[in-house]
């Protein structure tokens, strides 16, 4: 090969070689991305799990709170109350 080929041949393998170049950085660049967002969506999905077994947990302490059973046993024991008597009750009716 002459000089003078190689001179006539150089632009276009520098545009190739940079074409290449770029796609490999676009390459890695995408597959980087692809992998941290692997990695981000299995921690939300770690922490959503965490979230539901929290709520879970919660309305069953919820349940418990609200049970009449504890309620009743609260209002007798710290709040001095009793049972009303008979002629304490009041029933409303509704008319609907």
């Amino acid at each position: 090969m002459k000089a003078r080929d190689i001179v006539d041949i150089l632009p276009a393998f520098l545009i190739m070689l940079s074409f290449f170049t770029a796609w490999a950085f676009f390459h890695i660049w995408t597959r980087h991305i692809a992998t941290e967002l692997g990695y981000a969506i299995t921690a939300e999905q770690t922490e959503q799990e965490h979230l539901l077994s929290e709520n879970k947990s919660l309305k069953l302490e919820i349940s418990t709170l609200k049970s009449s059973r504890r309620l009743e046993e609260i209002a007798k024991n710290k709040l001095g109350m009793k049972s009303p008597s008979p002629e304490q009750v009041v029933y409303l009716w509704l008319d609907e």
